[in-house]
């Protein structure tokens, strides 16, 4: 398969940049109402990096830099849920991740989403097929608020216009769907926090959903109202000799697909590569050796300090397979320090993740892996505080009613249409419940009557232990690639 220069694959025409003005040019507004890129940047606090941002302290307003060299170039953009009202949906959570790319139409940049789902080699005729009969998607644009800067043609937007919005679409799925009268509050939404490195950009964004129906949610001071965070990752695509690997279907793991219209003499159109992390021997010859870049998983430090080590210890439970494939310390597990200040969310840094939903005992182990590819380059596996707790609600149900049927009392769940449209269903497993089955019984028999983790003894502490470090290597198998393992 040909790896094709995706930058290449936005019209020539779409990337045509105007001449540079002239000093004259930039000194009064423009036709529309653009000032001055100067005047639009001065007193503001400026963030540089991949895309360099300036922020209004007395507003808290941020304007976004985008250079004419990045109009037409591929980048990726993930979101992760990195706070919640705790009732319906939980922080950590990974969202989508697409490729995107900006795009000047007149007097506004678009923000659009490259279209992944057909493709064609450069080198084939079906590709001009593809380009002109398979269009992209918009996600956002902003309208452009500067004339360009004399010195490098940049022009500046309100970052706001792109990412101030119902991301998740919950004025649907909590609003119309779950009948519970939800909707998008954009007045009172706002761009919290902005960092920019040199390959990524990293933005928080506060959205605020409102109802005039009260919601019944333990964990909602307000019924009335909620926050979400929404953490957004732009990252350029990794520069790497990564090989997409096909798809075996005798092996069980995530995939990235598309359909390749390149030529009509397979069965199917569609192409499979299989979902990894790309690992290289630092020695090539050795039969066992160190890997170039080992993947990293970091500890939040917002776990309780007597898990640390069963995660830790969970995390590493995959160096016994990486060594009988040739590699040694594949996995190395780090503890995030109290003083950190960057955010989990970061797509920098996998996390294993410790949130409080209340009542909800379950993990989960997503990943984002190159649309392009299959190579995953990010990882954020968040684990509730109730998932322990969730062994005593077992014991309840399945050990001591000695009349329990296995069924529990029904309950409507209002997100079911959310579940169902959004949640990846592939990606989903029912590893929690049955474990935590399993987990109970045990602890049944160990705790012997006790009712307090505060009063466990040494064999309970252990037992405890090995759960733990079983759930996240369960966990950390996913974020490896496999479905199941």
């Amino acid at each position: 398969m040909v790896i094709r220069d995706w930058s290449s694959d936005v019209c020539s025409s779409d990337l045509e940049k105007p001449p540079s003005p002239t000093r004259e040019a930039q000194a009064k507004p423009g036709k529309q109402g653009e000032k001055p890129y100067a005047e639009m940047t001065k007193d503001r606090v400026k963030v540089e990096g991949l895309f360099t941002f300036d922020q209004d302290t007395t507003d808290t307003s941020w304007l976004m830099s985008i250079k004419p060299e990045q109009f037409g170039p591929i980048y990726l953009c993930g979101q992760t849920r990195s706070a919640a009202e705790g009732a319906f949906f939980d922080n950590g959570s990974m969202g989508e991740s697409f490729p995107f790319y900006f795009k000047r139409v007149g007097k506004n940049v678009a923000m659009m989403e490259k279209n992944l789902r057909v493709q064609a080699d450069t080198s084939s005729p079906s590709y001009k097929a593809v380009q002109k009969g398979i269009t992209d998607h918009l996600w956002a644009s902003a309208t452009v608020k500067s004339l360009p800067r004399d010195s490098t043609g940049e022009v500046l937007v309100d970052v706001c216009d792109f990412f101030l919005q119902d991301a998740q679409n919950l004025s649907y799925f909590l609003g119309q769907a779950a009948q519970m009268g939800v909707r998008f509050d954009s007045k009172n939404s706002y761009c919290d926090n902005i960092k920019s490195f040199p390959h990524n950009a990293e933005l928080d964004v506060r959205l605020h959903y409102a109802t005039s129906k009260p919601i019944d949610a333990e964990t909602m001071q307000n019924p009335y109202s909620m926050y979400h965070t929404i953490h957004f990752s732009l990252s350029t695509l990794p520069e790497t000799d990564y090989v997409p690997r096909l798809a075996d279907d005798r092996v069980g793991y995530f995939m990235t697909m598309y359909m390749d219209y390149t030529n009509m003499d397979s069965y199917s159109p569609y192409v499979r590569y299989i979902n990894r992390w790309n690992l290289q021997k630092k020695n090539p010859d050795a039969r066992i050796s160190e890997p170039v870049e080992p993947i990293v998983f970091w500890v939040e430090n917002t776990w309780p300090v007597e898990y640390r080590d069963a995660v830790a210890e969970g995390i590493e439970f995959w160096n016994k397979a990486f060594e009988r494939i040739g590699y040694r310390n594949a996995i190395i597990a780090k503890q995030m320090p109290d003083t950190a200040d960057w955010d989990p969310a970061d797509v920098r840094f996998n996390t294993v993740r410790w949130m409080v939903m209340p009542g909800g005992g379950y993990a989960v182990g997503p990943s984002h892996a190159n649309p392009f590819t299959g190579q995953i380059y990010d990882a954020d596996i968040r684990v509730s505080a109730d998932f322990l707790r969730y062994m005593f609600n077992n014991m309840e149900y399945f050990i001591k009613p000695v009349s329990f049927d296995g069924s529990f009392p029904e309950k409507e769940d209002p997100l079911a249409e959310y579940r169902k449209h959004h949640e990846m269903q592939p990606h989903m497993c029912n590893y929690a419940e049955e474990s935590s089955v399993q987990a109970a019984t045990g602890l049944t028999y160990l705790l012997s009557g006790v009712d307090d983790l505060a009063d466990k003894d040494a064999l309970t502490k252990e037992y405890v232990h090995a759960y733990v470090v079983e759930l996240v290597a369960h966990e950390v198998g996913h974020t490896l690639g496999f479905r199941h393992n």
